[in-house]
């Protein structure tokens, strides 16, 4: 059995920087990898993760990479953002940043006309059960919900 990584007691004066989804989601990436690469174990990894997606504050994240070397996720309130590093180096572990797809560009629009579109389409094409058209809108809202959360997130900077 492990030891359960100690809580990093916080400095009266300087209260932690509170992490986002974002955060959270980097720490449990570099969990990840740090699991494949076999420096933690099934039980201590569950461990981890779990505290990683319960942490509020860098100082709930810092403790948890405390004994582990690099990726550590970058952290809100660091000097120096930490570099993963790969076999091809550390410029092959910064991700470029995408252009947003078509469905992410079109997408909301497209959502916003389906109620008009399955309205003529009732209208105009003669068949007995012209109602389905009108299952494209919640289908469409479903297809498209996606692309818009993640637009959202290209905006933030996530």
């Amino acid at each position: 059995m492990t030891e359960p990584v100690p809580a990093q007691p916080e400095q009266p004066g300087h209260p932690s920087p509170r992490i986002g989804t974002a955060d959270r989601d980097a720490a449990m990436a570099a969990l990840d990898q740090h699991l494949e690469a076999g420096r933690l174990d099934a039980e201590e990894y569950g461990e981890r993760s779990a505290r990683a997606a319960e942490a509020r504050t860098v100082d709930d994240l810092v403790p948890l990479f405390a004994d582990l070397p690099q990726p550590h996720p970058p952290l809100p309130g660091e000097t120096s953002a930490p570099v993963a590093t790969t076999s091809a180096g550390p410029s092959a572990a910064v991700p470029a940043r995408r252009e947003p797809g078509a469905l992410a560009r079109y997408g909301p629009a497209i959502s916003g006309a389906l109620p008009i579109i399955a309205l003529v389409l009732f209208f105009t094409v003669p068949i007995s059960n012209a109602w389905v058209f009108f299952l494209l809108i919640p289908l469409g809202g479903a297809l498209f919900a996606s692309s818009r959360r993640n637009a959202g997130d290209e905006r933030d900077g996530r």
